[in-house]
């Protein structure tokens, strides 16, 4: 596994952050077929599904930059929003790691590192169509060595699928 870092996202990083995004949401389409055809528009891209203004403006939101080996590997968007109205510390938003760099464990040492790096109350939906998100973040929780684990369901309205909530110390 190549060497795997976390980075901060500055605010001058917003167009990686557009760019790492709508690779994102290409894959993410696969799982969201069933429901609905994201388009591009007519310049080729997708729209800001995720509102990332809100992830440089707002202080209960970061971005993060996954790198391997030096290179840019992947994301994550973390904020405090709730799947379920429970009080929560921090919610992984948004994770993605590049095709190039999936397999080789990259993600896994990333999640946990980004977790251990945020004690606190943690939440982590996964859509229940997202059947590789179903086998990573359990794992990732048991190597987080997260406590006071447990899964709830989605309401089926707000949230299809199901909600980890873990505590990291």
């Amino acid at each position: 596994m190549d060497r795997v870092s976390l980075e901060r996202g500055k605010p001058s990083q917003r167009e990686t952050l557009a760019n790492l995004v709508q690779l994102y949401i290409h894959d993410f389409s696969e799982f969201l077929s069933a429901q609905r055809k994201l388009a591009v528009g007519e310049n080729g891209r997708f729209a800001d599904l995720l509102r990332l203004d809100d992830y440089w403006n707002e202080p209960d939101r970061s971005v993060w930059f996954i790198r391997a080996g030096g290179e840019l590997a992947g994301l994550a968007l973390l904020n405090t929003r709730s799947h379920c109205n429970r009080p929560v510390d921090f919610n992984m938003g948004e994770f993605f790691v590049m095709r190039t760099f999936r397999r080789d464990g990259i993600g896994v040492r990333a999640a946990v590192d980004l977790i251990r790096m945020h004690p606190g109350q943690w939440e982590i939906a996964v859509s229940l169509r997202n059947s590789p998100a179903l086998a990573f973040w359990p794992r990732v929780v048991a190597a987080a060595r997260g406590t006071f684990i447990e899964t709830l369901e989605g309401d089926g309205k707000a949230w299809t699928g199901p909600i980890t909530r873990f505590v990291v110390s």
